[in-house]
């Protein structure tokens, strides 16, 4: 596995190569690892980002507290089959020269909802930072997980809006046994935090089993009330969306989605569940 710290190395590895991207953000779980692997299995010369991206971050702490472990994601994706992990620094991204106007973007309703409403800001970074990694990567396939659902949402728009030619895939989500969806943020729970997180999962299983028996409406009603009971949560969101729209569901809608947000102490979870195909 070769280790690239410039845009250049980037370049010289990759140039005649059918390329898998896999952009992350480190202290990879076994949930980016899978990522990997999907890609390994399709044929393609595997790269894979580790770069903390600040401008998608509207809370400084939450970005100082994010875990960085460079060493043992280095050992980790060696062991996935990985070729090749982009580790650049932030002034190798962000570069000084690069057109400011060409990373700004519009995304529309879907950036200022749920994920987009309790965040300002971080679609805009997120959409900045996946186009410049894209800019230099220039991969074929890129791989995201369906973990961040409406992030997806938006990596596909910015492919469509900027009429790029690659293919993005959306992989399933990976669960510790509990249930709980793999997540970076899990490292900082505690044990019992990390028992009291399954509850999101328990929520979301229990919602698409009332699905059809009670409106949609008294599901997020009778699942608020689940985290209510206990003060150390704090549910920002519950709701039964379209998955295509990312409004409300309603009668009609086809590809409803279950979607979640909520603070366990000072530790912020998300996580979704297809309710429908």
């Amino acid at each position: 596995m070769k280790i690239a710290k410039t845009r250049k190395e980037v370049i010289d590895w990759t140039t005649n190569q059918v390329v898998g991207f896999v952009p992350t953000m480190g202290a990879l779980h076994d949930g980016h690892l899978h990522l990997v692997r999907t890609s390994k299995e399709r044929g393609l010369f595997t790269v894979v980002s580790i770069f903390v991206n600040p401008t998608q971050f509207n809370d400084a702490n939450d970005f100082e507290k994010y875990p960085v472990n460079h060493h043992r994601d280095i050992e980790a994706l060696l062991s996935s089959g990985c070729d090749l992990v982009f580790i650049p620094s932030v002034d190798e991204v962000y570069r000084s020269t690069d057109d400011p106007n060409k990373y700004k973007h519009d995304f529309g309703a879907i950036e200022r909802v749920y994920e987009g409403a309790q965040r300002p800001g971080h679609f805009e970074g997120v959409g900045r930072v996946v186009h410049i990694l894209f800019d230099i990567v220039k991969p074929n396939v890129a791989f995201f997980g369906e973990k961040d659902f409406q992030q997806l949402a938006v990596i596909r728009a910015l492919v469509s809006l900027c009429k790029m030619e690659m293919e993005i895939v959306g992989v399933p989500t990976v669960r510790e046994k509990s249930g709980l969806a793999m997540s970076s943020r899990n490292e900082r729970l505690s044990p019992t935090q990390r028992d009291k997180a399954v509850l999101i999962f328990n929520s979301l299983s229990w919602a698409k089993s009332q699905f059809g028996k009670m409106s949609n409406s008294e599901i997020c009603h009778e699942v608020a009330k689940r985290f209510e009971a206990d003060l150390e949560w704090n549910l920002e969101y519950i709701d039964l969306i379209d998955g295509d729209t990312f409004e409300s569901a309603q009668d009609g809608s086809m590809n409803i989605r279950a979607v979640i947000a909520a603070k366990l102490g000072e530790i912020r979870l998300i996580d979704n569940m297809k309710i429908t195909a």
